[in-house]
């Protein structure tokens, strides 16, 4: 398809005002049936079918939604004139799919055309042949490759296996040992093979006799191109940057402009000025094109070509004109004519993809998680999910997507299930009318699941409305999803817009969260308890009458594939090994983190968490913030997160959500504008530099607030490390108190050694700990992990702690392990500066490039070596503590001390005591 040079978000405008609860785009007039479009200008007939291309390209890549387009042409019926046979190979050659229906469906409204487009998907096919999808949709990919005589535009699928080409080719090069220099030499080779022939002989020259017939022909190394003077600096500027483009991403090679396709010098006239102007224009379009580095050299690694304008004469020796030559060299990764034509809704706009954007997403793969096979389980794949969609993974050990769907959403036979029950029941008890209300919904169901939320608005992202009393989303065959908001009074405008915009952030999260790649539309319905007509309004619409048959969830698959994403959906989020690997990937809550936020959060303000080692109390205190934020429309300063260590609050800075203090820096400060406080490993707080407890009390009661602020409070007395006062009240005074026991952190193997350890503290401790609370704790405590891990307990001396350390560091790094993978911890800042000099001369010994560095901001990339009480809350794959002869603590907290450094470990655990 011919590709036109107006951006297309000048026609295309993203229409805020719809009913529909999705985006909706509008293009414009567009003419459709086969004969009408026959008979329109060709131009305006390119001009239509590029818009609306781009419409639909830009759809397909954003998760789906509607395009409405007003039809042109007078007495048009969708049923008897079709759409125009240009139009469906338009279609037909964007999505890369014999039955373009499957993506696109038509209804015709008046005068106005509705189509109604579903996510892209890779349909799970392999990329490593050419019957393989790309991640997103393009209609044309900006890549050209020089292929025998002749220039190749890439198509979609084939852009993909060559970048992915390029992309090994790179790795091969980067990697070490013979083979690498081989490859090098061989390059070498092919190099030199070009330049010692008669093409680089012939650019070496000044002149040329016109009429002169070369001695060579086109190939993947020549081309030929002749244009009449009147053209030439249009046709240059049009085809250099893609012949420049093409000839680098190959093996290089020689343009020559002036001759013709059988090698016959003919030249072409020009004066010293246009001479000139040639000259710029081929410099300049180094600075048009876009390379797209994979070999992670782009500052070393440069696009190279050169030029140079040679005479030519006549057979009496005339001078009559110019042949212009250039020489490319090959280039070692790719590079772009021109950004992709591929588009992308965000928000009120439509961006078209720049090319470094483009070639990361069509090249991404699954993060490389070799490491944590045994640790980790993919759920959702990159190429099984929508464009926007990112993979998935949940513990291994711990329940996976299809019996999390089992128990969150249980689906019987022929009955329709309310979940969470509790919750319903609540609801229920506390409005007897919405009983009635919901069984009149459900008249003629056989099957499905409903499922109850104080506010659906908080659990996908948007602020809950006060008017409403609660949500109800309808999962059930042979219906769309019906999201029932439920208001308190009388229904308006304004409600329907809120529940339309709930349920187009669902199915967004649903498709762009959970993967889900099939038809979908979800139905905002509004309900009051008593009964109410609003005949006549503008808003009160059925909204499922406006979506095709086939957007009603009609099979089985479908249903289950709907709630595996609406598990995804909802217990999903940014796993902390996501800067560690490199990729951002999502892992999943347990069932009891997912219940701890999701029921607590309407129901008290004011919650103590105990949370066993490793049960992700921090993840669950984080997710907190998110959703109180949410929830309220907090800023980020309104919300305080209060830790005792520097790394810790380091750590949660660098998500950006709220305020991070440590306890010493909150009692120095004011914090009027704080409303919500969050307090993590609060079992090693101290009340030496006053009452933190009654400061961040009163900021969450204040008088200004018009209503108590989230005053939360995380801790795990097992992990004492001080015998200082808290300054917590004592445990008699917790209430509420929710508990987490599901330890998803440590290997199997590092569990039992914690769990031993807890037991001891439990029975013997004589710090004032809650020993009955902590006993039911451990009762219920499980291991998420199957994988065994590995402890080793040994004593040593000082001298020899550190070659054993520096030993089995050096022997990790050579399993594939990296620095940031390896924490050294000791008990006191003293110790860790001794220990410092001691490791630093053992692995200078070593000759190994082990570098150590206490745990400040994001120094992630090198070995930790620092102080247990630093280190709190955080973790690596390898731990080494070291245990001091002589004491700096009291006894009574030595087995705490123990639990604390190794609930730090996930893998590999090594304790050294010093003999």
């Amino acid at each position: 398809m011919a590709l036109e040079d107006d951006q297309p978000q000048q026609k295309i405008r993203v229409n805020l005002a719809t009913k529909y609860p999705e985006v909706v785009l509008c293009v414009g007039k567009i003419c459709f049936g086969e004969k009408p479009r026959k008979k329109m200008p060709k131009n305006s007939k390119q001009d239509q079918k590029y818009t609306l291309a781009c419409a639909v390209c830009a759809l397909l890549n954003s998760g789906g939604g509607v395009i409405k387009v007003e039809i042109e042409n007078e007495n048009y019926n969708l049923e008897r004139d079709k759409i125009g046979l240009d139009l469906e190979e338009t279609f037909r050659s964007l999505v890369l799919f014999p039955d373009w229906r499957k993506y696109l469906d038509f209804e015709q409204r008046d005068n106005y055309l509705l189509i109604f487009i579903k996510t892209w998907s890779s349909e799970n096919s392999s990329l490593t042949s050419e019957s393989g999808k790309p991640r997103i949709c393009s209609l044309s990919t900006g890549l050209h490759a020089k292929c025998g005589a002749s220039l190749s535009h890439m198509s979609s699928t084939e852009a993909v296996l060559f970048l992915k080409a390029k992309q090994d080719e790179a790795r091969r090069e980067l990697s070490p040992g013979p083979p690498g220099k081989i490859r090098k030499m061989m390059a070498i080779n092919r190099e030199v093979g070009i330049i010692n022939n008669t093409v680089a002989e012939l650019f070496k020259r000044d002149q040329l006799r016109q009429g002169e017939t070369l001695t060579f022909t086109e190939s993947g190394y020549v081309e030929f191109k002749h244009y009449s003077t009147e053209k030439i600096f249009t046709r240059v500027k049009e085809m250099l940057p893609q012949y420049i483009a093409g000839f680098a991403n190959t093996d290089g090679g020689y343009l020559w402009i002036g001759v013709n396709d059988d090698g016959r010098v003919e030249g072409f006239s020009s004066d010293d000025e246009d001479l000139d102007q040639l000259r710029l224009l081929i410099n300049s379009i180094q600075s048009k094109l876009t390379p797209f580095h994979f070999c992670g050299n782009g500052n070393m690694h440069n696009l190279s070509y050169e030029h140079k304008i040679l005479q030519v004469y006549s057979e009496a020796g005339d001078h009559c004109g110019y042949v212009c030559a250039i020489k490319i060299q090959p280039f070692t990764c790719v590079v772009f004519s021109e950004d992709p034509h591929s588009w992308l809704v965000e928000g009120s706009t439509i961006r078209r993809l720049k090319a470094d954007k483009w070639a990361e997403w069509m090249t991404a793969a699954d993060p490389d998680l070799s490491k944590f096979s045994e640790t980790f389980r993919l759920e959702l794949s990159l190429t099984e999910g929508s464009p926007l969609s990112k993979p998935v993974y949940s513990h291994k050990g711990l329940e996976n997507v299809d019996y999390l769907c089992k128990q969150l959403f249980p689906v019987k036979s022929h009955s329709i299930t309310r979940t969470p029950e509790k919750l319903s029941e609540d609801l229920l008890q506390e409005h007897p009318e919405l009983d009635i209300l919901m069984k009149n919904q459900l008249q003629q169901l056989s099957e499905g699941v409903l499922i109850f939320s104080r506010s659906w608005a908080v659990e996908v992202g948007l602020p809950e409305n006060q008017d409403i009393i609660c949500d109800v989303l309808l999962i059930a065959k042979d219906r769309p999803p019906i999201l029932y908001t439920i208001c308190k009074q009388h229904i308006s405008k304004d409600l329907f817009e809120y529940s339309r915009r709930i349920a187009w952030r669902l199915k967004e999260k649903l498709v762009n969260t959970g993967g889900y790649i099939h038809k979908l539309c979800v139905i905002p319905k509004l309900l009051t308890l008593s009964p109410q007509t609003n005949c006549g309004e503008e808003w009160d619409l059925n909204i499922q009458e406006m979506y095709p048959q086939n957007y009603s969830l009609i099979n089985s698959d479908n249903l289950k594939a709907l709630f595996r994403a609406l598990t995804i959906a909802l217990l999903t989020f940014k796993s902390f090994l996501s800067d560690h690997v490199g990729s951002e990937f999502l892992n999943l809550l347990t069932i009891k983190q997912y219940q701890l936020l999701s029921e607590n959060l309407h129901k008290t303000k004011k919650l103590y968490v105990y949370g066993l080692p490793g049960t992700g109390k921090t993840i669950v205190a984080l997710k907190i913030i998110e959703k109180i934020r949410t929830m309220l429309q907090c800023t980020q300063e309104e919300v305080l997160y209060i830790c005792e260590n520097q790394p810790l609050r380091d750590f949660v800075r660098q998500k950006n959500i709220c305020q991070a203090m440590t306890r010493v820096a909150f009692m120095k400060a004011s914090f009027n504008g704080v409303k919500h406080i969050i307090v993590d490993e609060a079992q090693n707080f101290r009340d030496e530099e006053g009452d933190w407890y009654k400061k961040a009390l009163t900021l969450t009661s204040s008088e200004h607030l018009p209503e108590l602020g989230f005053f939360w409070i995380f801790l795990d007395y097992l992990q004492t490390s001080h015998t200082f006062q808290t300054g917590l009240p004592g445990a008699t005074q917790h209430d509420p108190v929710e508990s987490l026991t599901k330890v998803v952190r440590n290997a199997n193997s590092i569990y039992r050694y914690l769990k031993e350890n807890m037991e001891m503290i439990v029975k013997h401790s004589t710090l004032n700990i809650p020993s009955q609370r902590l006993e039911s704790l451990l009762h219920r405590a499980t291991c998420a992990h199957s994988l065994q891990g590995c402890v080793q307990v040994t004593k040593l001396g000082r001298n020899e702690i550190a070659k054993y350390v520096v030993e089995r560091c050096c022997a990790y790094l050579k399993r594939g392990y990296s620095e940031k993978d390896i924490a050294i911890l000791c008990y006191t800042d003293e110790e860790v500066r001794a220990y410092f000099e001691i490791l630093a001369s053992e692995i200078r010994k070593s000759k190994s490039n082990i570098s150590l560095r206490k745990m400040e901001g994001r120094l992630e990339e090198h070995a930790i070596l620092d102080s247990v009480r630093r280190f709190s809350g955080l973790e690596r794959s390898i731990v080494f503590g070291i245990i001091p002869r002589h004491f700096p603590f009291q006894r009574e907290i030595f087995t705490n001390i123990l639990v604390c450094v190794a609930s730090r470990a996930n893998l590999n655990l090594h304790l050294i005591f010093e003999n």
